[in-house]
């Protein structure tokens, strides 16, 4: 079973690991989303939300399809 479950926009996400936003800011405290972008590739994710300080890194639930 799935506990780490988040919905957004009417899919589900299975929540893999959450970080500190700080570790992926720059000096000038934007976010470097290169370096976001290469994290969640290797967690082998396809999105990324944020709830409070901290970015949720997901990978999205299909839907299931029934077959005949």
């Amino acid at each position: 079973m799935h506990y780490n479950i988040i919905y957004y926009e009417n899919n589900a996400y299975e929540i893999i690991t959450d970080i500190a936003i700080h570790h992926f800011q720059n000096k000038d405290g934007s976010i470097n989303k290169n370096v976001l972008g290469m994290f969640v590739n290797e967690y082998k994710a396809d999105r990324v939300l944020q709830k409070e300080h901290k970015f949720l890194i997901c990978k999205k639930i299909e839907e299931a399809q029934i077959v005949e």
